[in-house]
């Protein structure tokens, strides 16, 4: 008996996990766009913040003080203003790649998945992923009452973490497809490691 009411429970655990990844899910379909401000730190310590814009499949800019990381979903153009140059890349090929689908889609269903109620209007979840063959230990999300992400923060298996906090985020807003391409000015260095 204590067998079957175990087993009852972990299945409404796991279906609460999946429902709510499923609403995340959802509401990233219905995400044509989005801009936010966002802070990185590592070990605790503030590394950098900056603007985050992001547009469906894998459109991304990053706008740091002296950097802006520009991605079409296949290449990343880091843009260095200070030393004028840009290094290209593949995405498959850059360990600084970032993909928020990943979180979102692949990295649920490799991991054992978590998920606490914080509060009434914010969730977290834990992506364990020390049975993969994930570059993380563990991911957490930190998701609002509207299932958008708001902070992740990602343990590496030295121990080192890594937190990305979003504020200031407006989704589905008037933003032009040319944020996310790169335009050659003259001057600028250009490194292809393609």
């Amino acid at each position: 008996m204590i067998f079957l009411i175990f087993s009852i429970l972990i299945t409404f655990l796991q279906n609460q996990n999946e429902n709510l990844i499923l609403k995340i899910q959802q509401k990233f379909e219905n995400t044509n766009n989005l801009k936010a401000d966002f802070v990185q730190s590592a070990n605790n310590v503030n590394v950098m913040n900056g603007k985050f814009y992001f547009s469906q499949k894998n459109n991304y800019r990053i706008e740091l003080e002296k950097n802006t990381i520009i991605s079409d979903g296949k290449t990343i153009w880091n843009v260095e203003n200070s030393k004028k140059k840009v290094i290209i890349s593949n995405v498959d090929e850059d360990p600084l790649a970032f993909s928020l689908r990943e979180y979102i889609y692949d990295y649920p269903k490799e991991c054992k998945v978590t998920e606490e109620k914080i509060d009434e209007n914010n969730f977290l979840i834990s992506l364990d992923a020390s049975e993969t063959n994930f570059n993380f230990k563990i991911a957490k999300l930190w998701v609002n009452n509207e299932f958008v992400i708001t902070k992740i923060l990602i343990e590496d298996f030295s121990g080192s973490k890594f937190e990305f906090r979003f504020s200031e985020i407006n989704i589905n807003v008037d933003l032009s497809s040319t944020v996310f391409n790169f335009k050659e000015t003259k001057g600028l260095k250009i490194i292809d490691l393609r």
